[in-house]
């Protein structure tokens, strides 16, 4: 049987010649000599045995030939290698090169010879010995090439790093630039405290997360002061002593997957129907423009402020595109501040599905619809699990005939159109050389803080992102994109030049929908009330001439209001939508004394109101304590009633235990009755009155039933059937 040098073999029975995976590193047919080492970390020296004992050992089966990973650090090409790689694995080589190229082959394996070579090596290097041992055992443990000598940069690292507790890692909590306290570092025993208490969401017996640390908190981060005095509270440990809830969902989601929780809250059954990955057919081949659209969102290198006050950092905005597969065009954009979600994915759709000149003039580019003539319904839609996963999407499959396509985590190349052309974007806007954009140079200790130069809102930026957009789609060139057709008609290898050839030659598969459908699914809607003044929506009152010729305006000021649903662009206050009687979308325009509001958007309004809803660390660690105290007096509460329960004899049939229930809520309705107190001043009749009317009603109405005969009459009005 063939045996080759560099092969792995691993053993099968006891009966092998290895006793564990090894790698053939040297042969002689003369000297029936078979040099092999242990593939066992760390590389250790290697050893002989017999040849034809191999071959016999494979041929009975005792040993058999293994297939092993060529390591990462391996799998690079030369020219991928930098200078100083390079370097470093040819000093490596030259130590050990004369060792391996001796006198007569196979010199080395002698019996001897290898402490003798390396002596004398180490001698003439002037280093140490072990040294020129690990370069040589690395050198036939990774298949004796040269690029085993390079640096494996995934085996550096500390396994298990220790902290000193004093000096707890990381940057230091702030709140409003005030110093706070820092998170507890957490022990073993603290892990086992989260890992019993991260137990109870996942068993789905708390309903939260949050509600599941407080019972943590409540069991093993707690005190009862049992003084003679003391009300017997109960009273949480110092602050520096409790993990804080990240620390318990971050070690709570390691402890447990994250799909297997899930599954087990919800059930399998529902799992499958409402969590399931969508499995959307993305194909590999293009028809056509709108046959694939692909949208995608990032957070933007920079920081915006306000509209209100360019003093007021809102943060940085999320930006969205959605690009056509085909062509390359960017058919839909979208700047706010919802992250990577359906509430902003639908709202670069509805950019997308619909005209652009009116979007463009709201943000003050003035365009003609030829200059970004795309306002057409895709086939298909690919894009990322986080954006899509939601019920809300599916309706443009069922509403709008759209198909969905989701890519898998961490997949970006699956949809490598709309991927590329953020940092196209990028780099167009300069935008990390704007006012407050993020990185524009490698910020030093002193330095002043790129936020605090922030100006431009999210009108201005979207304006400057407009701008870019029609640039790229009018001169992007993209040759590769070119069919034979198209280079035969002399196009234009630009976004613009595919994409108006295609529908020269109606090439375009318009997947056209009425106007009221693309409202309907991809704007959001809220509930708006119809007042004397006008449609009442977040403070701002909107009229369409339906409501002027229905007088609901004066409805609403004789009978009162009442509330409708309509539909709104977060993008512009100027308009909102509302469904006529046949159900037909009817645009309703802000009232001329509220016209002042329509070039303001509402999620800058939202985030103007967030800064007012942050809460100092003194009133979380007040609303913390009393939510445990709460929890601890509830289940003080069930305790104390589940005793007195045990204390009374049970029913002994379920019929006895319910039937009942109507005579024992008419009778604790009349102990209730009884035993009210009347306050002081209120006129009530005598009490010996009461008491002679009392007993006389009893009597004359039923007797032992008169519980169940006042509730009854109870429920007689004037007019009604008897």
């Amino acid at each position: 049987m063939t045996v080759l040098v560099n092969e792995v073999f691993e053993p099968v029975t006891d009966l092998s010649v290895i006793a564990t995976i090894a790698r053939l590193i040297y042969q002689d047919e003369t000297h029936d000599l078979a040099v092999v080492i242990d593939l066992a970390d760390p590389p250790r020296q290697p050893y002989a045995i017999g040849l034809e004992e191999l071959r016999r050992s494979l041929a009975s089966g005792h040993t058999k030939p293994a297939a092993i990973t060529t390591p990462e650090f391996m799998l690079v090409l030369e020219d991928q290698l930098d200078e100083r790689a390079k370097q470093g694995r040819d000093e490596k080589w030259a130590v050990i090169a004369p060792l391996l190229d001796p006198e007569y082959p196979g010199q080395i394996f002698v019996r001897g010879e290898l402490g003798r070579l390396v002596t004398k090596r180490a001698s003439e290097l002037g280093i140490q010995r072990k040294t020129i041992y690990r370069l040589l055992y690395r050198y036939w443990f990774y298949g004796q090439v040269r690029n085993s000598l390079l640096n494996n940069y995934s085996a550096v690292g500390v396994a298990d790093r220790k902290y000193d507790p004093s000096r707890p890692p990381g940057r230091k909590p702030t709140f409003q630039g005030v110093l706070t306290a820092p998170s507890k570092m957490l022990s073993a025993v603290d892990k086992r405290c989260i890992r019993v208490g991260y137990a109870l969401y996942v068993k789905d017996k708390k309903s939260s997360i949050s509600s599941a640390y407080d019972e943590m908190l409540r069991r093993f981060y707690s005190v009862r002061d049992i003084s003679k005095n003391s009300e017997e509270e109960l009273r949480l440990l110092p602050s520096l002593e409790l993990p804080s809830l990240r620390q318990f969902r971050y070690w709570g989601q390691i402890f447990f997957d994250e799909i297997e929780t899930e599954r087990g809250r919800k059930g399998l059954r529902k799992w499958l129907k409402d969590c399931r990955p969508l499995s959307g057919t993305v194909r590999d081949w293009l028809r056509g423009p709108c046959h694939q659209f692909e949208i995608d969102a990032t957070i933007a290198d920079i920081y915006l402020v306000n509209s209100y006050s360019r003093r007021m950092l809102i943060g940085r905005p999320v930006v969205y595109i959605v690009v056509d597969s085909f062509s390359g065009m960017i058919v839909g954009l979208y700047v706010g501040l919802e992250g990577p979600s359906w509430n902003g994915a639908r709202q670069a759709l509805f950019n997308a599905f619909t005209s652009k000149v009116e979007f463009c003039a709201q943000n003050g580019v003035e365009i003609n619809a030829d200059d970004w003539n795309c306002h057409h319904l895709p086939h298909q839609i690919y894009a990322d699990r986080g954006e899509m996963l939601s019920l809300a999407a599916e309706g443009l499959s069922s509403g709008l005939g759209i198909e969905m396509g989701t890519a898998p985590p961490y997949r970006p190349d699956w949809k490598p159109m709309v991927e590329s052309r953020f940092g196209i974007l990028n780099d167009l806007t300069g935008i990390r050389w704007l006012p407050g954009g993020v990185a524009a140079r490698d910020k030093e200790r002193g330095e002043r803080d790129y936020r605090l130069d922030a100006t431009l809102n999210l009108k201005e930026f979207t304006q400057i992102l407009i701008n870019c957009v029609l640039h790229y789609n009018r001169h992007h060139r993209q040759p590769d994109r070119l069919t034979q057709a198209m280079m035969n008609d002399g196009v234009e290898p630009t976004p613009n030049g595919i994409w108006n050839w295609a529908c020269e030659n109606d090439l375009i598969e318009s997947n056209k929908r009425p106007d009221e459908l693309v409202y309907l699914h991809l704007l959001p809607r809220e509930r708006a009330t119809v007042q004397k003044g006008g449609v009442m929506f977040r403070g701002m009152h909107y009229v369409c001439d339906m409501a002027i010729e229905k007088d609901w305006f004066a409805k609403a000021r004789k009978g009162g209001v009442w509330s409708i649903e309509c539909w709104f662009d977060p993008n512009s206050a100027a308009h909102i939508w509302i469904q006529g009687e046949a159900k037909q979308f009817i645009r309703c325009d802000l009232r001329r004394s509220d016209a002042g509001y329509a070039n303001y958007r509402s999620d800058e309004i939202f985030d103007l109101l967030e800064a007012y809803r942050q809460k100092p660390p003194t009133r979380r660690r007040a609303e913390l304590e009393s939510r445990v105290q709460l929890s601890d007096q509830v289940h003080q509460i069930i305790s104390h009633a589940l005793a007195e329960r045990k204390l009374e004899p049970a029913p002994p049939t379920k019929a006895e235990a319910t039937g009942n229930i109507r005579e024992n809520r008419a009778e604790e309705r009349l102990r209730e009755r009884e035993n009210a107190v009347v306050p002081e001043g209120v006129r009530a009749e005598p009490a010996s009155l009461q008491s002679e009317l009392t007993p006389k009603a009893h009597d004359s109405y039923a007797g032992e039933r008169t519980a169940q005969v006042i509730d009854l009459l109870k429920r007689i009005r004037p007019g009604q059937a008897k």
